[in-house]
């Protein structure tokens, strides 16, 4: 492409030359001024082409569950590209958030999702992660995710500590294994020193289910309690809440204390969120991050960067899920919480938006 450019200028140059010493006439008033259109329109042009978008190209996305809404943001990030350069081939796979960034650490898809605190363990090799992660890039932060923990409204539990100190048999789906959802559980078990296993031996079980066959299980009463990482409201809630009658398990304020130093954040769902929810609820949440691979294409992060920040692709997006539009509201919201290094394609984005220097 370079070499392209360059010689695309040397021709510009060439014949502005050519042009001088083809006449012996006293050169006009207006010669100095069409030179210097002449190479203007010349750098418009390398600057056009060296900022276009690849003829050829795999732009593989990972995102979520099939019925998730970052799922189907990545199907309307390929219709925007697309829209763009049609011949660029656009693919959405399932993933899940620590999945995804092992993914994106082999070069095996362009973009995916994560979450603040799956991405703080990958790059300090914790948690999930032997050893850091830390060859993968980030291009915007698109929504907040809040965790719901759904049980029956006369559950004798309310909060987690409740749950360990009477050994209550949790029947519990915590997502895929992999997932955000799955881990967070986990690691609030673990603060209050048990395990899944020890929920087994009170009488409970853990379930590995989607949140859409976990709420059908949740419903008919085969669970007694379903776990979400989801932006408030999440309609699949406010569909079991309309069902049956529900409370949502409060975090205390030690474990909140405790996951605020690992990348989450100190959170509250509003009462009357849900039907039947009548008071605040304690929790903690996530940033929803788009990270991409060390060797994505820049034009084409640009180009996704750009639209997750504007007021079309916000728009677009808040259709998907009511998430994205609560708090996505430009450059400002789309690169705050970003811990790893900005791509240089959103980079560029974000130092045109002023956003950066």
């Amino acid at each position: 492409m370079k070499k392209l450019i360059a010689s695309i200028l040397a021709l510009c140059m060439a014949a502005t030359a050519f042009a001088g010493c083809g006449s012996s006439t006293t050169p006009s008033a207006s010669a100095p001024t069409e030179a210097a259109a002449t190479t203007e329109s010349a750098a418009e042009t390398a600057e056009a082409l060296e900022n276009a978008l690849p003829e050829n190209y795999d732009l593989v996305m990972t995102f979520g569950a099939e019925t998730g809404s970052v799922y189907a943001m990545g199907i309307q990030i390929g219709e925007y590209i697309n829209s763009l350069a049609p011949d660029i081939t656009c693919t959405v796979k399932v993933g899940a958030a620590t999945s995804n960034l092992a993914l994106l650490s082999a070069g095996e898809t362009v973009i995916a999702h994560s979450q603040s605190d799956t991405i703080h363990e990958a790059l300090t090799g914790t948690g999930m992660f032997t050893e850091p992660i830390t060859n993968f890039y980030g291009v915007a932060s698109v929504m907040e995710s809040v965790l719901h923990v759904a049980v029956p409204a006369d559950c004798p539990v309310n909060t987690f500590k409740e749950v360990v100190e009477q050994k209550y048999p949790l029947q519990i789906s915590v997502g895929k294994q992999g997932s955000g959802i799955e881990s967070l559980v986990r690691k609030i078990f673990e603060f209050y020193g048990v395990t899944y296993d020890d929920i087994a031996s009170w009488g409970g079980k853990v379930e590995y289910l989607n949140i859409g066959d976990a709420s059908t299980l949740f419903t008919d009463g085969q669970l007694n309690a379903v776990s979400v990482l989801a932006g408030v409201p999440y309609a699949t809630i406010s569909e079991v809440a309309a069902s049956k009658s529900i409370k949502l398990l409060n975090l205390d304020a030690d474990a909140v204390d405790a996951l605020s130093q690992e990348g989450y954040l100190v959170k509250t769902i509003p009462a009357d969120s849900y039907s039947g929810v009548t008071e605040d609820v304690s929790t903690v949440g996530v940033v929803i991050t788009v990270c991409t691979s060390a060797d994505a294409d820049e034009n084409v992060i640009y180009e996704i960067t750009k639209f997750l920040n504007s007021e079309e692709g916000i728009e677009i997006l808040s259709n998907v899920n009511s998430g994205f539009a609560n708090y996505m509201t430009g450059p400002e919201s789309g690169i705050a919480g970003i811990e790893p290094e900005l791509h240089p394609g959103a980079a560029r984005f974000y130092r045109e938006a002023g956003v950066i220097d």
